[in-house]
């Protein structure tokens, strides 16, 4: 098999191969660019003399259609030539003319050639109008970016809006016979496979996978190059590079499937092969899905007799639920009805769940503990812990050494942490390990080892809280135990998450919903999307945070959960912290309700607290509900339950009470460990003291949650910070980052301060595309300023930029040849006067409290001014130094900034007078700075067409910017987007020729294949 390179084209012979549709002649055109060569088709090479000069490329397209024969003697006399042979072809080159070249061939497969997620979106988007991203990455997964396809679906997409209105496209209903895809599939690809190849990729499409052991056990002679050659082509994909195991294609899959003439009696044996091979390589969940394709009801009956609690445990949940419901009746025993019931639940059927369990347990009164652990977790995870504790109460227990003893034990321990009863869930988390450690069993050791964990939690003991977790989870993983893994992972994760150790519980948490997802277990997913979601939140992606929320409360709801409170309560937050405290509202009085449903005091307290912040207008209302969640509130809750206290009394001005609350807060915080609790109690008590105690405790705060990476948390406190007296110029800039973070992501901003009786007013100046003075957000009218000169006199001093102006100067370009004139002074001091006049209209300042003058000079005060040409620079200079320094999201927030806030040249509504010259020049300048950075950015986080706007940009405003033409060209042809990369190359030269520059050569480099 030829060599792969990281260049394709560093050697003599390149094979550009894939099947047809992938792209293999543009790729090649577009990679030689201006570059001389000979083409030759492969249907007409016996006719054609080889021709080369040693410097010369030679391409060979459509190699397949040419005959061993008259390949094999074209390609003596070529190579002989010494040309670059590049050789396009569908199939593999056979190997007798591999053998006949001097040095190894390079190939270029499918690989190199598909889309990436990026360009199908883009695609999509220009060609067929298709801007929604999550339909995007569906046509990716089916094509697996197989250009060709992915017009066929774009088209299809484009023609037909219900497709994409109704979730993406089915392979399906795009694969029937007489779609474009279907019909060029079959005569492009299909139908001119070798007899084997066809027959191998329908197996494999009918397995949903193929590999070379697979293959060998279906009867293929040379297994390992049958399915590498469906791969080197593209038909097969392997999640990684050397993976053993192929997919199809999904959509070659659905039209091989859908379209495809096979006996029953082949898709049969196929199915029993392939399901005998991974039962004897010990994987009965595959086994079992192949038997129920087979329908072989006793070959399913064996297969979940013997591994249905290792296929529960492992993920296989819905296959075992599919599999039992299609039994008949003379193959299900009670214990394959046990199996079910249990299926049931972890797939989030607990009503169905329960009524099996309780068919299973009757009216007796005492219950084997295999069935009353399990019917018990039933109901606890539908999120009622009393009628949870009923059941498992009725567990008959006997010398506790037994593993399903253990789990009644540790689940009854997890009942009695959910309803808040500290000493019952100790005494049955220390029985539990103590049975399981008898027992032996690994599995009933890790639920064990949570209860204690959730014991710790109610104890506020973090290190054996962190302890029990951690060996819990390495027990669960060791005995297959998917289920308790999730689990697991989601409380580290809330633990994680109250250390405000944010991104590493995110870490945590995330295997925990793949593998939620994977084993469709609708409660475990609900909750670990919970706890991912409020991390999200914690980290800043609200918008993602409110999409994993809502998706947990319709699985819980959709099971008939109370458990609902939680995301009910997480949205709540959201909702609180946007400034939208009608909805924040609406959402925790449904957690409390939910909460109070089932005596979940974990859910309950958060509600509660949530709930006493968002009731506006009645505060005695408010302080009654902080109340009642300080009454039910034990171990962790209550730091949250004191600081919605708190938060309450401060509406009300009771200072005192505000710091007694914040102290409490901070202590329970400290004692549970818990950082994010005292980060709150830390900003509360900063609300209720002076201005030096308020910046330590901000300060303490910021530290807080920068550690945890909290951006909006940390940009509501600098924002804090930035608004008591004496701020340094590093907070204020925090601030102005912070502000646009929380503004684009929607969180309400704190309310700026009331205008003070007796303060000037406050005076914004606008020159950046022309000169506007606005008193207390009001334009000055032209009437006010009574003179031309007060106006230009006011226009010169800021465009000197607070410097000292000699009066001399101000005289001379305000009245030139007349600046000799006896009374020209007496006329400047009137212009001030007026000037003054306008920016001070309440007379409220002393009288150089905008415009200082001394005997000498006059200037203006940029520090009691908000000019918007001064907040550009400072933006732009602080962005250009945050991106120096590396800190590049930082960076972009800054530039961003200042890019919005050039809306013009200075002065552009007058632009002829010299003074203003240097200011308008120096501003165009950094704008053009600041255009450059934002496009790096852009370029090197991949962002190729916002990285094209502002190279376009750049030349509007320069277009002889020879740096910016070289860079638009270099994106346009990595983004494969080769025609405007041709006409913008035209562009470049034009604009050197004009000022007499020669344009070197660009070309694509070889990654753009």
């Amino acid at each position: 098999m030829p060599a792969l390179a990281t260049n394709p084209f560093a050697g003599r012979v390149t094979i550009v191969l894939a099947a047809a549709g992938y792209g293999k002649t543009r790729a090649v055109r577009a990679w030689l660019g201006d570059t001389a060569a000979t083409w030759h088709s492969g249907a007409d090479l016996a006719g054609e003399a080889a021709t080369g000069d040693g410097d010369r490329v030679t391409v060979v397209d459509d190699l397949h259609l040419a005959s061993a024969g008259a390949l094999a003697a074209w390609l003596a006399p070529a190579l002989k030539a010494g040309s670059r042979l590049i050789l396009v072809t569908r199939s593999p080159v056979p190997g007798a003319v591999l053998r006949s070249f001097p040095d190894v061939a390079v190939e270029v497969g499918p690989a190199r050639l598909a889309l990436t997620p990026e360009r199908t979106a883009r695609l999509l988007r220009r060609r067929y109008g298709l801007a929604d991203r999550d339909l995007a990455a569906r046509v990716h997964r089916l094509t697996c970016g197989w250009p060709v396809l992915t017009h066929h679906l774009g088209a299809a997409l484009a023609a037909d809006p219900a497709l994409a209105d109704a979730g993406g496209p089915s392979e399906e209903t795009l694969a029937v016979p007489g779609t474009p895809v279907a019909g060029y599939l079959a005569a492009e690809v299909l139908d001119v496979l070798p007899a084997a190849g066809r027959r191998l990729l329908a197996d494999a499409a009918l397995l949903g996978y193929i590999c070379a052991e697979l293959a060998a056990e279906l009867g293929y002679p040379r297994p390992g190059q049958a399915v590498g050659e469906l791969a080197r082509v593209g038909l097969v994909t392997s999640p990684t590079p050397g993976h053993p195991w192929y997919r199809p294609v999904p959509m070659v899959a659905a039209v091989v499937g859908v379209g495809g003439r096979r006996p029953a009696s082949r898709s049969a044996r196929v199915l029993a092969v392939a399901a005998d091979w991974h039962g004897r390589n010990n994987r009965p969940a595959e086994a079992l899905r192949l038997r129920l394709a087979a329908d072989d009801h006793a070959g399913c009956a064996s297969i979940v007799a013997a591994y249905g609690t290792e296929l529960l445990a492992g993920g296989a949940a819905t296959e075992v639920v599919t599999a039992v419901r299609a039994l008949p009746p003379r193959f299900r025993d009670h214990r394959i009805e046990l199996l079910l019931a249990e299926g049931l639940e972890i797939i989030g059927d607990s009503a169905g769940a329960v009524a099996a369990y309780a068919v299973l347990a009757g009216d007796a009164e005492r219950l084997p503990p295999a069935i009353a652990w399990r019917y018990g977790v039933a109901v606890y995870l539908w999120g009622d812990p009393r009628q949870a504790l009923d059941i498992l109460r009725r567990g008959a227990l006997a010398r506790e050494d037994t593993a399903d003893e253990a789990l009644l034990l540790a689940w009854t321990a997890a009942a009695h942490w959910l309803a808040g009863d500290t000493a019952s869930c100790r005494d049955r988390a220390v029985r539990a390990h103590r049975a399981a450690a008898a027992a032996r069993d690994d599995r009933a050791l890790a639920t064990a080892h949570v209860a204690l964990a959730l014991c710790a939690n109610l104890d506020g003991d973090p290190v054996a809280l962190r302890t029990h977790y951690a060996r819990a989870l390495d027990l669960a993983e060791a005995a297959g135990d998917v289920v308790q893994a999730i689990r697991i992972r989601a409380n580290l994760a809330a633990g994680l998450e109250r250390e405000a150790r944010f991104p590493e519980a995110l870490q945590m948490v995330r295997p925990a919903v793949a593998l939620a997802e994977r084993c469709g277990h609708a409660s475990m997913l609900a909750m670990s999307l919970c706890n991912e979601a409020a991390l999200l939140h914690r980290l800043g992606h609200l918008d993602d945070a409110v999409g994993r929320h809502r998706r947990s409360v319709e699985l819980y709801q959709r099971i008939g959960s109370d458990k609902v409170a939680y995301p009910l309560n997480g949205l709540g937050d959201i909702h609180r912290q946007r400034g939208r405290h009608s909805e924040a509202r609406a959402a925790y009085e449904e957690a409390v309700r939910a909460a109070t449903r089932d005596g979940n005091r974990q859910s309950l307290v958060p509600g509660l607290a949530g709930l006493a912040r968002v009731i506006d207008g009645d505060p005695a209302a408010a302080a009654e509900i902080a109340a009642r969640a300080l009454g039910v509130a034990v171990g962790p809750q209550r730091t949250a339950a004191l600081l919605a206290a708190g938060w309450v009394a401060l509406r009300s001005g009771d200072r005192c009470y505000v710091q007694r609350q914040s102290m409490a807060a901070a202590d329970s915080a400290r004692c549970h460990r818990d950082h994010t609790g005292l980060a709150e109690a830390l900003e509360l008590r900063a609300a209720a003291s002076d201005p030096h105690e308020a910046r330590q405790a901000l300060a303490e705060a910021l530290a807080i949650w920068r550690s945890g990476d909290a951006v909006l948390d940390a940009g509501r406190v600098s924002i804090a910070l930035a608004a008591l007296p004496g701020t340094r110029a590093e907070d204020r800039l925090a601030a102005r980052l912070a502000t646009t973070r929380l503004t684009a992501a929607g969180v309400m901003l704190p309310p700026p301060s009331p205008p003070v009786v007796g303060e000037p007013a406050a005076v914004r100046i606008r020159v950046l595309g022309g000169f506007t003075v606005l008193i207390d957000g009001e334009p000055v009218p032209a009437s006010t300023w009574k003179s031309r000169k007060a106006r230009d006199l006011l226009r010169i001093l800021i465009a000197r930029r607070g410097r000292p102006v000699p009066r001399e100067e101000l005289i001379e370009l305000l009245w030139g040849e007349a600046a000799g004139d006896p009374g020209v002074g007496h006329r400047l001091a009137v212009a001030l006067s007026t000037a003054r006049g306008v920016l001070d209209p309440r007379r409220c300042a002393p009288s150089d409290h905008f415009i200082a003058a001394a005997l000498a000079n006059l200037r203006v005060s940029l520090d009691r001014l908000d000019i918007d040409v001064e907040a550009f620079l400072r933006d732009a200079a602080d962005g250009l130094r945050l991106l120096a320094d590396g800190a590049g999201d930082d960076a972009q927030i800054a530039l961003a900034a200042a890019d919005r806030r050039y809306t013009g040249d200075v002065y552009d509504d007058e632009p002829y007078d010299d003074w203003a010259r240097p200011l308008r020049e120096h501003a165009r300048a950094v704008r053009l700075d600041v255009l450059r950075a934002m496009a790096d950015l852009r370029r090197g986080r991949g962002e190729l067409d916002e990285a094209v706007r502002y190279l376009r940009r750049i030349l509007e405003v320069e277009p002889y910017d020879e740096r910016a033409h070289r860079t638009l060209v270099g994106v346009l042809t990595d983004d494969g987007r080769h025609g405007e990369a041709r006409r913008a190359l035209a562009r470049y030269a034009a604009a050197m020729r004009e000022i007499g520059v020669a344009t070197p050569v660009i070309q694509a480099s070889p990654t753009s294949f």
